[in-house]
């Protein structure tokens, strides 16, 4: 019996670590494929990775500001893996191309809001393109590509959207 138990778990952990996500940087067609951080005024953090090989995930991790006092603030961190379906994966690729052939760096900014630094895979490298609230002026600053993807991944880490 217990022979047949630790054989269970062995093959349970291979299993497992078989499935986990490839979030390699330097795979050039496996890995992150790319990287979109949302820091809020007054709410927290988001910061989500699409991953892929094989099988597509999305990590996503949510630091909640439960507190404000100074010197320290305090945070609790919420973390998300899903794991993609193929036509889910192919939408989010297909928003992320998107999203990097429209992006690009404006002028707005403002005292309250969101800032969302979009992270794209380029050939080896990474670049960053921060925005503040892509909310504001949505279509008139070309950015409607990045807050559909935005609210896709709020949708599937389960992360309330932020729309300030």
């Amino acid at each position: 019996m217990r022979l047949l138990l630790a054989f269970l778990i062995f093959f349970s952990f291979n299993a497992i670590s078989a499935t986990s996500p490839n979030c390699s940087v330097n795979g050039a067609f496996h890995g992150k494929l790319f990287e979109l951080s949302v820091v809020t005024s007054f709410r927290g953090s988001y910061n989500f990775k699409f991953c892929f090989d094989k099988t597509s995930y999305l990590i996503s991790e949510y630091l909640e500001v439960v507190s404000v006092k100074q010197p320290s603030r305090t945070t609790v961190k919420h973390d998300s893996k899903a794991k993609l379906d193929p036509n889910t994966a192919l939408m989010i690729k297909d928003l992320y191309r998107s999203v990097q052939a429209t992006i690009k760096n404006d002028i707005s900014r403002g005292m309250d809001g969101s800032t969302w630094c979009f992270k794209p895979k380029n050939g080896n490298n990474y670049s960053e393109t921060c925005l503040w609230s892509p909310y504001s002026n949505t279509e008139r600053r070309n950015l409607t590509d990045l807050v559909t993807l935005g609210n896709k991944l709020f949708e599937i880490s389960n992360f309330e959207s932020v729309q300030q």
